[in-house]
């Protein structure tokens, strides 16, 4: 909400005092509005040479955890080295993991689908739901599913809970030969409730270090 917005609201509630019987509601209108735009943080910092910012839209307690990152090499031999971040929430988690290779990798489509319905299938889903949104500009995945009482197990999570999984390249881009690539790969998995990582994608924003 902008100043111009919030100044309107202001002058609205000014007027209602001349008015019986609307004062209050025109400044219960103001105080959830002001309520509102208070209860996003900004989260901002560095991740490995990744400079990763978004916004937490939750009232719950979490503090964000940056590991020291770890190398690996593919079944294909090639190099990669991992940064994860976590927020880890008082009842939720956001996992999100930056792996940066040291060639360009398939980044189209087909490629973040794979990864997303593999985490969503290693997580206890059947059937999850796929869909093709923008994440941070770029062309990404996103899917997910809900816990059912038959496959609970375990005890980890309830009937009803979300799990959100979602992979975008930030660095992709189409290549001489029409094909997307990028050397960098972003995963997210989450479990918040979906108006708190809904509003975490659509804000995540990674600056990406020179090639």
């Amino acid at each position: 909400m902008g100043p111009r917005r919030i100044g309107l609201l202001m002058m609205m509630a000014a007027r209602a005092m001349h008015e019986k019987g609307k004062l209050f509601t025109l400044t219960l209108l103001l105080v959830l509005e002001l309520a509102s735009l208070a209860s996003a943080a900004h989260e901002s910092g560095p991740v490995g040479p990744y400079n990763v910012s978004f916004d937490m839209n939750t009232t719950e307690d979490y503090i964000v955890v940056v590991e020291a990152p770890t190398q690996g090499v593919t079944s294909d031999g090639i190099n990669f080295t991992r940064y994860n971040l976590t927020v880890d929430g008082s009842d939720h988690f956001i996992f999100l993991i930056l792996t940066r290779y040291d060639v360009p990798m398939l980044a189209n489509t087909t490629a973040n689908a794979y990864i997303v319905w593999d985490a969503l299938i290693n997580a206890g889903a059947d059937e999850p739901a796929i869909y093709q949104p923008l994440i941070d500009g770029k062309p990404g995945v996103l899917g997910n599913f809900r816990f059912e009482r038959q496959n609970l197990g375990g005890g980890q999570y309830e009937e009803g809970d979300l799990i959100v999984a979602a992979s975008y390249s930030p660095d992709g881009k189409e290549y001489e030969d029409g094909i997307y690539r990028g050397n960098t790969d972003c995963r997210v998995i989450s479990t918040f409730p979906w108006e708190v990582i809904r509003d975490m994608l659509n804000t995540l924003h990674i600056e990406v270090p020179d090639q």
